[in-house]
């Protein structure tokens, strides 16, 4: 398995500032629709269905598409399992190569800490100015060997030979962003803009316009987003939103800085710096999801997409905020594909606390 990087985010110290959404299709006059009421009762029965228990087992495959990554994309696949609504994970893959897989899920987790723990001293080494290729390879075997993770394989890491160089780090990025689907019957102007067929079911599709906000952070006012419903269950079965500016994502969870020629207090306050920036979505993020019913009885998803750029926001001492893109020109793009769903059953036997024995005599 290979340790990503991709929720870390380089910055020197010179810091300055699947496809398009598809057209509209027509609707007849004569086949209006009350869309304000079908997506209300769809988001009703949306909101049901994410709350219920799923005791399913499934595949999730991500693909990753970052200019960052070796070769500017990656795959890991996981085999997942769904006890009443608790999802267990097992990696299973990584770039279509079978690994072997931890059966024990605590332990999994565990694992999980240690690696992120390890993540964060190896980015303290990158960014050493007299790091070298050589020695950076010693101290992160020796930062593997030390937290217990000698068979994991950091990804290759390259050597900045910059006098200054700044690392800020984040746990919630792009790839877990979520469109507002619970809100669609609240906030946002709904129109029908015609009907769909999809998987052999008939739908209803409608477009949907943020309402004006004076909250300009505020998801729900920042994405048009066009909806597909299931006419006979008014299920939601296909999302798609595309961002109209650049919105917030999280602060920083780490951040670092390290430099030849400034002093301690110089270094202190660039560090500082960073840890004050905040992550946004750009303004061209494009996110797409869309479910599948399974055995007849539940509606699940089967492929989700998110393409877009993760984008800083500056504060600058004297100067207004300023964003920088520090992924460069490339946008990171991530599909996950879930397949091979598999109900199996989960038995419970709860006795009350004053279950007497039936071989028992009370006297």
């Amino acid at each position: 398995m290979k340790l990503s990087f991709r929720i870390a985010i380089f910055l020197l110290l010179q810091l300055t500032p699947k496809g398009p959404l598809s057209a509209w299709p027509a609707l007849d006059d004569k086949e209006k629709i009350d869309a304000k009421e079908i997506v209300r009762q769809a988001v009703i029965n949306f909101n049901a269905r994410e709350s219920l228990p799923r005791n399913y087992s499934y595949v999730e495959k991500l693909t990753n598409a970052d200019s960052r990554l070796q070769n500017g994309h990656g795959t890991d696949t996981y085999e997942v399992m769904e006890i009443n609504g608790r999802a267990f994970r097992r990696h299973i893959a990584h770039n279509d190569r079978s690994i072997a897989a931890m059966e024990d899920p605590e332990a999994d987790e565990a694992q999980r800490a240690k690696l992120i723990e390890a993540e964060r001293k190896i980015l303290d080494e990158q960014i050493k100015p007299d790091q070298t290729k050589e020695t950076l390879q010693i101290a992160v075997q020796k930062i593997m060997e030390e937290s217990g993770l000698k068979d994991w394989e950091p990804q290759p890491l390259a050597i900045n030979h910059r006098e200054s160089v700044g690392v800020v780090y984040f746990t919630q990025t792009l790839y877990q962003f979520k469109l507002p689907i619970t809100e669609l019957d609240q906030k946002f102007h709904l129109k029908a803009r015609g009907e769909e067929i999809r998987d052999g079911r008939k739908t209803y599709v409608i477009q949907a316009d943020p309402l004006p906000t004076k909250d300009k952070t505020d998801v729900a006012a920042n994405f048009k987003i066009k909806i597909w419903i299931d006419q006979q269950e008014l299920q939601i079965v296909k999302v798609e939103g595309k961002a109209l500016r650049a919105g917030p994502l999280s602060s920083p969870d780490y951040a670092a800085f390290s430099s030849k020629t400034l002093s301690k207090q110089e270094i202190e306050a660039r560090r500082q710096k960073l840890s004050e920036t905040r992550l946004f979505y750009s303004a061209d993020t494009v996110v797409m999801q869309e479910w599948i019913k399974v055995n007849d009885e539940v509606w699940l998803q089967r492929w989700r997409h998110i393409k877009g750029s993760n984008e800083l926001l500056m504060n600058d001492s004297g100067s207004r905020p300023y964003f920088v893109r520090p992924n460069g020109p490339d946008a990171v793009e991530y599909d996950t594909v879930y397949s091979n769903y598999k109900k199996f059953r989960v038995e419970h036997r709860i006795l009350p606390a004053t279950t007497v024995p039936p071989d028992s005599k009370q006297r």
